[in-house]
């Protein structure tokens, strides 16, 4: 008995550790919404503005879901990738987390100083606090 027992610990401590590891900010995310709009509507608008219809103006930009404008990877080593697919550029940096805060630091040119964005992590989403536009992103 004392042996299950002991087996049934050691099995939940295990399953403990490896839910631990899953919960970090590593992985994909695809862009939920821009400046509290959601980002089929952000397309929408940018369409209509344009005479187009949102998934004529996806096809142009070579863009499948309205989601894919903007992704980031958080990479287990520290370093981060963010596609502007709109734009058809590409941007590493680095990322730093403490707590439920995730520091993202780019230089979005080669002659620009790096710039560091805070996000705050919450469930399976980021989102920014600080700049111009803010943006949610959610984990693919």
């Amino acid at each position: 008995m004392k042996r299950i027992i002991s087996i049934t610990l050691v099995v939940m401590m295990v399953a403990a550790l490896l839910v631990a590891c899953g919960s970090g900010p590593e992985g994909n995310y695809v862009v939920k919404s821009i400046d509290g709009k959601a980002v089929d509507e952000v397309v929408k608008e940018q369409a209509e503005s344009l005479g187009q219809d949102a998934d004529a103006l996806l096809k142009q930009l070579n863009i499948e879901k309205a989601e894919d404008l903007v992704t980031l990877e958080i990479k287990s080593d520290g370093t981060v990738v963010m596609n502007v697919n709109m734009l058809s550029v590409s941007y590493d940096g680095t990322w730093k987390q403490e707590g439920d805060k995730i520091a993202i630091t780019m230089k979005t040119s080669a002659d620009s100083a790096e710039q560091t964005t805070e996000f705050t992590l919450k469930g399976n989403e980021l989102s920014n606090n600080e700049g111009d536009q803010k943006y949610i992103f959610v984990k693919k």
